[in-house]
């Protein structure tokens, strides 16, 4: 009797919790069916055409789409490839999970003190807006909603902090390319090495031809190799405060390249020794813009008349 008992007993326990079971089954999955997965995209991102980044202190961060192209607060052209990225990573970053509720209030404070809060428009409509900040050991990414809880956010199948897209500063998204015009506005080109003046040369654009003014008959196959050398040429990346740069910047460049446009608008860029011990090479853009270059960017660049002549 007692046995039967027993085995009663046992198999109660058995159904309770295979009950138990299926209500916890049945409340994580509706749990995780209540995650919007989408709660920080916007409907069409097509459609945006101003994202502005405003961080808690000094001055917000502006891109804006005029039509034809990005622009950086209204000053400069924004880096095509940086955009893609921006909006690949609205695009595809997701809630992982909550935060938990006991964490919440800290983290929201900490997005709100050191965080980023984003806003997209359409036109002048505000679409979406939230806060984006990361943890002191930048592995993890939080987002938040004005109205909401904390998120712990991922792009599904990536290990990347994602808030450190969002804590770039404007020249981190400007246009690295450095004679950034269209080309068939070229009118022309000047070359000058302070050191050795006579090694200074000019190019010309008449009748469909580049012609290099003080050689009478230049290597036409160097010529169009140099100039695609100009014209693609980028900077590894522009420098917003000098600093050990300061006294080589003060010095006179190795040489400097200007080129003029059909509009008469100058762009130029003047280069400087490189320092012993860096893998860069400091240049400065416009007069006042300090950038460094890889060398195997900016040295095909570095010709003098002599490597033309035939």
């Amino acid at each position: 009797m007692q046995e039967k008992r027993n085995i009663r007993l046992l198999l109660s326990l058995v159904v309770s919790c295979v009950v138990l079971a299926v209500v916890l089954y049945i409340s994580n999955r509706e749990s995780f069916s209540a995650l919007d997965k989408q709660m920080f995209q916007v409907a069409d991102q097509t459609q945006i055409n101003k994202v502005v980044i405003k961080p808690t202190t000094g001055a917000a961060l502006e891109l804006r789409f005029d039509g034809a192209k990005w622009q950086v607060n209204n000053s400069f052209q924004a880096n095509p490839q940086m955009i893609k990225i921006l909006f690949a990573t609205i695009l595809q970053t997701e809630p992982r999970r909550e935060v938990a509720l006991s964490l919440q209030d800290s983290i929201s404070n900490h997005i709100k003190t050191t965080g980023r809060e984003i806003q997209l428009f359409e036109g002048d409509q505000l679409v979406k807006q939230f806060w984006v900040g990361g943890n002191d050991a930048k592995t993890e990414t939080y987002f938040q909603l004005p109205d909401g809880s904390p998120y712990i956010v991922q792009v599904p199948g990536y290990r990347l902090y994602i808030a450190s897209l969002f804590e770039l500063t404007a020249n981190d998204w400007r246009n690295k390319l450095i004679f950034n015009f269209n080309w068939q506005n070229f009118r022309s080109l000047e070359t000058r090495f302070p050191l050795q003046s006579n090694q200074d040369f000019s190019v010309s654009f008449t009748n469909q031809i580049f012609a290099i003014n003080e050689v009478a008959v230049a290597d036409t196959t160097k010529l169009s190799n140099y100039l695609e050398s100009v014209f693609n040429l980028q900077a590894d990346q522009f420098i917003t405060t000098s600093g050990k740069y300061d006294s080589l910047l003060a010095t006179t460049p190795v040489y400097s390249i200007s080129v003029t446009d059909i509009a008469n608008r100058v762009y130029q860029l003047e280069v400087f020794p490189q320092l012993k011990g860096e893998q860069l090479i400091l240049g400065r853009v416009n007069a006042e813009l300090p950038a460094l270059f890889n060398p195997l960017q900016i040295d095909p660049i570095a010709r003098k008349r002599s490597y033309f002549e035939y």
